[in-house]
C-alpha cells in the first residue's frame, strides 16, 4: 500500500485544480441495514444518521485508483470537522473486505473512532447503494459518491465526483442550519 501522506498528497494535487463538485439534493430513507465496523461491532446505518449528521462515501481496500483519493478526503474531514459529524465509509467489496481487512485500510488513513469503515452482506450494501442511488456495475468503474446527511438523515447532499475536503465542510455546514 502506497503510505497515508503520499496518498493525501496525490489527493491535494488532483483535487486542486478540479472544478467545485456538483452538488445534488433531496431526500432519502436509509435502510435500516446492520452493518459491521473495523472493530467488528454492528452498526446500524438509519440509527447512525439519526443521531447526527453523516458524511458516507464507498470504496473498496484492493482498489488502486479512485478509493484512495476519496479516503484521503475522507482523512481531511477526520482532522477538519466538528466532532458532531460521524464519518462513514462503505465497501463494495463485502465479499473481500472484511472487518480485519477494513480496520487496516482504518489504520492506514489514521480514521479516529468516530470514522467507521463498514463491511456486511452483499444485499444490504446493496440496499444502501440503492438508497443513495448508486449506479451498479464492475466495482472498479464506481463513481466516486459522497454524501452529507443533515441532522435526521433524511435530507442529503450528494456528489459523484470528487470533491475537496473544503467543500464537504461547507455541505456540513448547511446541513447543521
Amino acid at each position: 500500500m502506497t503510505p497515508r501522506p503520499a496518498l493525501l498528497a496525490l489527493a491535494l494535487a488532483l483535487a486542486a485544480p478540479a472544478a467545485a463538485a456538483e452538488i445534488e439534493t433531496g431526500r432519502m430513507r436509509l435502510p435500516a441495514v446492520e452493518l459491521i465496523d473495523q472493530q467488528g461491532q454492528p452498526q446500524n446505518l438509519r440509527e447512525l444518521a439519526a443521531l447526527q449528521p453523516l458524511v458516507m462515501t464507498f470504496a473498496y481496500t484492493t482498489c488502486e485508483s479512485i478509493c484512495p483519493l476519496g479516503n484521503a478526503v475522507m482523512a481531511e474531514l477526520d482532522a477538519a470537522s466538528e466532532p458532531a459529524v460521524t464519518l462513514v465509509t462503505i465497501t463494495i467489496d463485502p465479499m473481500t473486505d472484511t472487518p480485519a481487512r477494513m480496520a487496516r485500510a482504518a489504520a492506514e488513513f489514521g480514521a479516529s473512532p468516530r470514522w467507521l469503515w463498514l463491511t456486511g452482506d452483499p444485499r444490504d450494501i446493496r440496499r444502501v447503494l440503492d438508497a443513495v442511488d448508486a449506479p451498479a456495475g464492475p466495482i472498479e468503474l464506481h463513481d466516486p459518491i459522497f454524501v452529507v446527511t443533515d441532522r435526521d438523515g433524511r435530507r442529503f447532499r450528494r456528489t459523484t465526483a470528487l470533491p475537496r475536503a473544503e467543500e464537504i465542510l461547507s455541505l456540513l455546514d448547511d446541513a447543521a442550519r
